[in-house]
């Protein structure tokens, strides 16, 4: 097909005739009614058909209605003789052609070739570069004796350097998958093989999720108490943002800040189970109105959101997406599906970022409108600092990492209340709402209890101690030891395989013991000096390593978080970053604060579900002598006894000796 008329009036009126002409001749016309109807020749309408319209083009089909275009070049240009350059320059086209062509020539013309769709050096990067197969080439020449002769290029100005790149970019066009990867690297080659998103398979409300980590662009510091008084800014390496986001409504269901280098499995399942409880507002600081009308996550904006479930958890290939540690509480508490690049049967194998494209748009509008605009931006390349030192710009402000986590639940919370472009300007917890007035039977909700207990570790142990080693029985868990009250009274469990597990991962002080039939037997607490301040594993990894580096002491009378929150302020080197774990403290710290702040409040209770575990977990013979029931609710306070006079009062029992294990 041709466009008629974007041709110019002289051409559109040769190719009208040169068409009808043709349709005649295909019709038996004679010569003279042709020239009669249209002004063309038989033998020249022969000529254009055979010689033009049924050549093969460089796409695979004939030219066809092409080959009729007046002026239009079908077969390449041809030298047949030696070019012979003037004085102007002119008189060399196709010279390249010609010389390659040549018997001579017809090894080094494979060479050229070769060179320039294979690297020869496999360290050189794979991008084309000109002006190195150009000294290649020449070089090749002069060998050949040319330069001698004077003959082509070496009687020209450039060396005919212009008609060799001209020559590369037709090689690479004739293998496009090979150029696409030379020039543009694997993500060309990925992005090639990605449609343009027509045929996006219909999602529902909660079908798939896509679940991706970005690392911010920005340099923030932590304020630390100076040895000299007051208070100094301290950097921080940039910190990692994990973010669950639905397709169907493009809401985002939960979000989780991590402080360590790298992104783990553990703050993957934060993520998960944060997406899966009720989000809160914060507590301001950088302003009173922050937060939009309406703006919230999807589990505060409405209970029937709370713990809903999906059915397909869309991630890129990281190890901390994959692992077992994630995609058995995927599969096992959400009942959803991990669709990883990992299985050759999933459309994500082609490793390409337009497999989840609504997470990396969210990515980039998060930094657009948040940190890209703030003064200590490190920006997306080099170029966006303009002469800036966001690390000197990020102590002089005292930028410090408080704001951001503020600054970023606020942006995402009103970025689920704004009208969306792709939804037809409704903002995502509306269609949200929308799409869930039509399905609202359909969404599944997760266990609560099971949603508080994903993230924590999970190990097989076994208990050790009793009386023949003269220890209390104990478990070895995560380079600390765990007891209880209760183990002593239960040494038919010693020498066995028992589950601990941790049901907060901010508080690794307490475990949860349970066998391999599913039976609690109850809670252990972690021994001295463990046993002072909630800490996670990664804390006390951290500690226990720069205790090995005898950075610092541990002793059954020091709080270890406290000996790691003195050493980040104290003898850290104010040049490195601080240390994530001294960041995770601080988090700690402060959420424990304001949850001892909530119990002093009036009528604050706390229920004592720990005792009831335990209490569950006696054998028959210590209630009784204990005098607790099983069926005795650990929420409800014993009735306060009615005072005895001396007369009334019992006898006590005789002293006995305690028993040292």
């Amino acid at each position: 097909m041709v466009d008629e008329n974007s041709l110019s009036a002289a051409r559109k009126t040769k190719f009208l005739a040169r068409k009808k002409a043709i349709e005649l001749y295909l019709k038996g016309a004679t010569d003279a009614v042709l020239q009669k109807k249209t002004g063309e020749k038989r033998s020249n309408i022969y000529r254009i058909i055979t010689n033009r319209c049924l050549q093969r083009h460089s796409d695979g089909d004939i030219f066809g209605w092409r080959g009729a275009l007046p002026h239009f070049r079908v077969t390449a240009y041809e030298r047949q003789t030696a070019p012979v350059v003037h004085e102007n320059g002119a008189g060399a086209t196709g010279a390249l052609k010609w010389l390659l062509e040549r018997p001579q020539f017809k090894d080094l013309k494979d060479r050229f070739h070769k060179r320039i769709l294979n690297n020869a050096d496999s360290l050189a990067h794979p991008k084309i570069n000109v002006q190195t197969i150009f000294r290649w080439f020449i070089d090749e020449l002069r060998k050949a004796g040319l330069e001698d002769q004077k003959a082509w290029p070496f009687n020209s100005e450039s060396l005919g350097y212009e008609s060799l790149r001209l020559y590369i970019k037709k090689v690479l066009a004739e293998h496009p998958f090979l150029a696409m990867s030379k020039m543009g690297g694997p993500d060309a080659i990925a992005k090639a093989k990605a449609s343009d998103g027509t045929r996006r398979p219909d999602f529902k409300l909660f079908d798939r999720v896509e679940c991706d980590a970005h690392k911010l662009d920005c340099r923030m510091v932590v304020m630390v108490p100076s040895p000299h008084g007051g208070y100094e800014p301290r950097k921080i390496r940039r910190i990692w943002i994990i973010v669950i986001i639905d397709v169907r409504s493009r809401a985002v269901l939960g979000y989780h800040i991590s402080l360590r280098r790298e992104c783990s499995a553990l703050d993957v399942l934060i993520t998960i189970k944060n997406a899966l409880s009720k989000w809160a507002p914060r507590t301001l600081t950088f302003c009173e109105d922050g937060y939009a009308e309406g703006a919230a996550l999807p589990s505060a904006h409405s209970e029937v959101y709370l713990s809903a479930c999906w059915n397909e958890f869309s991630v890129d290939g990281a190890l901390a997406n994959v692992c077992p540690r994630v995609e058995e509480p995927l599969l096992h508490i959400v009942g959803a599906k991990v669709i990883k690049p990992q299985d050759p049967t999933s459309y994500s194998s082609r490793r390409s970022k337009d497999d989840r494209p609504f997470i990396e748009s969210f990515f980039r509008v998060l930094a657009s409108g948040t940190m890209h605009r703030l003064s200590p931006s490190t920006g997306s390349s080099h170029e966006d600092k303009k002469g800036r030192d966001p690390e000197k710009i990020a102590a002089e402000v005292q930028f410090q990492l408080d704001y951001a986590e503020e600054l970023l639940d606020v942006t995402i919370a009103n970025y689920n209340a704004t009208p969306h472009t792709g939804l037809g300007y409704r903002s995502p917890l509306a269609q949200m709402d929308f799409l869930s007035s039509k399905t609202k039977n359909c969404i599944r909700h997760a266990d609560p209890e099971l949603v508080k207990r994903m993230a924590g570790t999970r190990k097989v142990c076994t208990l050790l101690g009793g009386e023949y080693t003269g220890k209390r029985p104990y478990f070895n868990f995560e380079n600390a030891k765990y007891t209880s009250e209760w183990l002593v009274q239960r040494p038919d469990l010693l020498g066995k395989k028992l589950w601990l597990q941790l049901d907060d991962e901010t508080d690794a002080r307490w475990a949860t013991v349970s066998d391999s039939n599913g039976l609690i037997y109850g809670t252990v607490h972690v021994q001295p000096p463990w046993h002072r301040s909630p800490h996670t594993l990664y804390m006390r990894q951290a500690i226990r390593a720069l205790a090995t580096k005898r950075l610092l002491f541990l002793t059954g009378n020091r709080d270890p978080v406290q000996a790691l929150i003195e050493y980040a302020e104290i003898h850290a080197n104010k040049k490195l970053p601080v240390h994530p774990a001294y960041l995770q403290a601080r988090r700690i710290m402060m959420t424990s604060t304001q949850a001892l702040d909530e119990m002093k409040e009036p009528n604050f209770s706390v229920p004592d579900v720990m005792g009831e575990i335990n209490r569950q977990a006696m054998p028959e013979e210590l209630t009784k002598v204990s005098g607790v029931s099983k069926k005795t609710k650990g929420t409800s306070p014993p009735p306060e006894p009615k005072p005895k006079s001396a007369s009334q009062s019992a006898p006590l029992p005789k002293m006995r000796m305690a028993k040292t294990w």
